[in-house]
């Protein structure tokens, strides 16, 4: 049960939260893509690139999408995008903000919503290219240093977000 009043995925499930936030977007998938890439892991992925690189170019996505998958396949992470974009739970402090920010996941701009889902499929099936160097960390650009204690060797800048292995 969710006790946070929340009503975005944590509170339906991502799934039900995905269908909800397609609905609230007037946005729909592209046409076969939970048959192409998975439905879940898919849909977490989205909202990933969605509410961590919305505003970017598609780079910027593709990049936020590329970590996600550079966790997943790395032997110190979940093995699934889902499972690598909840760890941490829901206290502040996790890597993907929007999931323990404490605010709605419903996607709110339709177009910039298929975007994210186009990156997702694309990036599930191994159509894009890792464009962060084998980066398992970001942040925003905007921060004047790293929000961790560990040294990691910074890979590159794109968009809004300096990514780190």
């Amino acid at each position: 049960m969710n006790t946070s009043g929340r009503t975005g995925l944590r509170a339906l499930g991502c799934t039900a939260g995905l269908a909800l936030g397609l609905l609230a977007a007037g946005g729909t998938p592209p046409a076969g893509a939970a048959a192409q890439a998975g439905g879940e892991q898919r849909e977490c992925l989205a909202m990933t690139v969605y509410w961590e690189a919305g505003g970017e170019e598609r780079a910027g996505m593709e990049a936020v999408a590329a970590v996600v998958l550079n966790r997943r396949d790395h032997l110190d992470f979940p093995a699934s995008v889902c499972e690598v974009v909840r760890e941490g739970g829901t206290a502040p402090g996790c890597q993907f903000t929007f999931w323990c920010d404490g605010k709605s996941e419903t996607p709110r701009d339709a177009d910039v919503w298929r975007e994210a889902l186009a990156v997702a499929v694309e990036a599930l099936e191994g159509r894009i290219a890792d464009p962060t160097g084998g980066a398992l960390f970001f942040h925003a650009a905007s921060l004047e240093t790293a929000p961790w204690r560990v040294p990691r060797e910074r890979t590159t800048q794109i968009g809004g977000h300096v990514y780190y292995r």
